[in-house]
C-alpha cells in the first residue's frame, strides 16, 4: 500500500511537471523580432494544460474545440514526459518495495545485538565494580552479562556473519546504547528485580530477554525514534520485527547450539509473497482508471478524487486481488482491506469500504468475473 500511495505521489509531481513544461512552452520569446500575441499564449498554455488533464486524469475536453498543431504538440510532449518519469518511479518504487521487505532482517539483527551490547556493556561495568568492591558481585548486580539466552546469539556465528555482510554495528551509536541502558534499563524495576537474583535460572534469562525486547526497545519512545529515523515504514514493520525477535528468544533452549541457529524468515515462502507484492502492484497500477470507474460508480455523491488517498489505494487493491488471486476468497480479501482502512484510513473509512467492496463483489460474482478455485470458490457460495 505504501508503494501505491507513493506511486500517487510521483505522478501527480509529474503531471504538475507537466504543466510547467507547458507554461514554459507557451511563454513569450525575448528574442524574436515578432510580435508576441500573449492573449493566445495564455490560451494556448490554457488548452494544452487541458488537454494533458484529459490524457492523465480523464479530464473533459470541449466539444468541437480547434486545437493547433503547437498545442497538441506541447500536450503530447508533456503527456509522453508524464508516462516515462511514471514509469521510471514505479520501477524504482519496485525495487524499494522488495528492499524493504527484505531489511526486516537487518532489524531483527539490529534489536538481537542491542541486547548483546547490553549485556557486553553489564559485563564492563561488572569488571570495574569488581575491581573497586568485590564483595558487591555476590549480590548478583549486573548478572545480565551471564545471561545464556543472549549469550547464544553472541555466539551464533550466523549473526555475527550476517551482521558483518549487512554493515550492521553498534559502533558509531555508543552514546544512544550507553544511554538507554542507563536511563531505560537500569531503572526499570523488572529488571532490577532480575539484577538482584543471586543466581538466575534458564527460564528467568529467556524471561528477561523477552521482557527487554517487548516492554523495553519496543515500547520506549527514544528507543523508537532510533529505529524510524532508519525506517521511513517502521510503524508497518514494527510488529513484524518484535514478533521474529521474540519468537527467536523463545525457540532458545538450555541444550541449544548457537552454530545451529538459523536467521529467521519474515515470510514462511518469500518467493511466493513476492510474487504477490509484485503482481498485485502491477494489477493495481495497470488497471487503475477501470477500478476508478468502477469505484466512481459506486459513490454517485461523491467524485472519487474527492476520496482519501488511502481509500482510493486500499479500494483498487481490494479490486485487484479479488479479480487476479483466484485461490483467495472474497470474504477474506475484504476482511483484509477493512483492517487496513482500519489502520491507516480515516475513522469511517471501515464502513465505506466495507460497503463498497461488498457492492462491487456483488456485481462482479453476478456477472461472473470473479473466478475463484479450491477454498475460494466454496466461500463464494
Amino acid at each position: 500500500m505504501q508503494t501505491l500511495f507513493a506511486l500517487s505521489q510521483c505522478k501527480e509531481a509529474n503531471f504538475n511537471i507537466g504543466l510547467a513544461e507547458i507554461e514554459e512552452a507557451f511563454q513569450p520569446d525575448l528574442n524574436s523580432m515578432e510580435p508576441q500575441d500573449k492573449v493566445q499564449l495564455r490560451a494556448d498554455s490554457k488548452q494544452a494544460k487541458s488537454i494533458l488533464n484529459h490524457k492523465v486524469n480523464g479530464g473533459k475536453l470541449k466539444e468541437s474545440e480547434t486545437i493547433s498543431p503547437k498545442v497538441e504538440e506541447a500536450a503530447s510532449l508533456a503527456y509522453k514526459n508524464y508516462l516515462e518519469n511514471s514509469k521510471k518511479d514505479l520501477e524504482r518504487l519496485r525495487k524499494d518495495m522488495l528492499l524493504d521487505a527484505e531489511a526486516l532482517v537487518d532489524y531483527f539483527l539490529w534489536v538481537i545485538s542491542l541486547l548483546v551490547i547490553w549485556s557486553d556493556l553489564s559485563k564492563r561495568e561488572a569488571d570495574k565494580k569488581q575491581k573497586i568492591s568485590p564483595e558487591r558481585l555476590l549480590t548478583g548486580d549486573f548478572n545480565l552479562s551471564g545471561n545464556k539466552v543472549i549469550d547464544f546469539f553472541r555466539k551464533s556465528s550466523k549473526i555475527q556473519v550476517a551482521m558483518v555482510k549487512r554493515n550492521i554495528s553498534w559502533e558509531d551509536e555508543e552514546d544512544n546504547y550507553k544511554n538507554w541502558y542507563k536511563e531505560v534499563v537500569k531503572k526499570d524495576e523488572t529488571f532490577s528485580a532480575y539484577r538482584r537474583t543471586a543466581n538466575p535460572t534458564f527460564e528467568d534469562d529467556k524471561n528477561i530477554a523477552e521482557y527487554l525486547v517487548k516492554d523495553l526497545i519496543f515500547k520506549t519512545d527514544v528507543i523508537l525514534s532510533f529505529f524510524e529515523e532508519k525506517d521511513i515504514h517502521w510503524k508497518e514493520n514494527k510488529p513484524i520485527v518484535r514478533s521474529l525477535v521474540a519468537r527467536s528468544v523463545r525457540d532458545v533452549e538450555l541444550d541449544s547450539e548457537p552454530k545451529g541457529f538459523e536467521l529467521p524468515d519474515f515470510s514462511n515462502n518469500w518467493e511466493e509473497d513476492r510474487e504477490f507484492f509484485e503482481k498485485i502492484l502491477d494489477c493495481t497500477v495497470e488497471s487503475d482508471k477501470e477500478y476508478s470507474e468502477m469505484i466512481a460508480a459506486k459513490t454517485k455523491n461523491w467524485e472519487v478524487d474527492r476520496l482519501a488517498s488511502t481509500d482510493q489505494i486500499i479500494l483498487k487493491m481490494a479490486i485487484a486481488e479479488m479479480l487476479n488471486f483466484r485461490n483467495i476468497p472474497v470474504k477474506v480479501t475484504i476482511n483484509e482491506y477493512i483492517e487496513l482502512s482500519k489502520n491507516y484510513s480515516t475513522p469511517k473509512s471501515k464502513q465505506f469500504v466495507n460497503g463498497i467492496l461488498d457492492v462491487i463483489s456483488g456485481e462482479l460474482k453476478e456477472k461472473g468475473e470473479l473466478k475463484k478455485s479450491g477454498r475460494g470458490l466454496i466461500d463464494n457460495k
